[in-house]
């Protein structure tokens, strides 16, 4: 085997030191550096964006908490409206109702004073009638025919 030569080991060692140095010089001033810039500068587009994310979330927790606040005040709002519509429907409604058994009563009322009307119109026609019916029926028990004058006198005179 060629590696194990004795003889060639002093050329193959400075080749070794050559080649190692070379790599190391291009290692260290050519791509760590490039590398190191990469990694420092994906760092701090990284850290940007969280700093950014955080103001956002910032933000948006303070945007939140406002509508928060205004959705509060918006509630308190229609629950004093509803209150006060409540309220004056209920008045409304009262004061309807009221006027509404004010007119019924005076209704009835008037309709008990035609009904009152019409009982003694009734009496007043009913009494003819009553009158001939009962000289009628006295014709056919007693056979003997009262006038309806006679008749009105007897009833009232007792």
């Amino acid at each position: 085997m060629p590696q194990l030569d004795i003889s060639t080991f002093p050329s193959q060692l400075f080749w070794l030191g050559v080649c190692f140095l070379t790599l190391y010089f291009i290692l260290s001033y050519i791509a760590v550096p490039k590398i190191a810039y990469v990694l420092a500068t994906r760092e701090e587009g990284i850290e940007e964006k969280i700093n950014t994310a955080s103001t956002y979330r910032e933000e948006a927790e303070d945007l939140l908490a406002d509508y928060e606040a205004i959705l509060a005040k918006a509630r308190e709002t229609a629950h004093l409206q509803y209150k006060a519509m409540t309220s004056t429907t209920t008045t409304e409604i009262a004061y309807k109702q009221r006027a509404f058994l004010d007119k019924l009563n005076d209704r009835l009322h008037l309709a008990e004073q035609e009904l009152y009307r019409a009982r003694l119109e009734a009496s007043e026609q009913i009494k003819p009638f009553a009158v001939e019916l009962a000289s009628t029926i006295l014709k056919k028990l007693l056979g003997h025919t009262y006038s309806s004058k006679e008749l009105l006198a007897k009833t009232k005179g007792g």
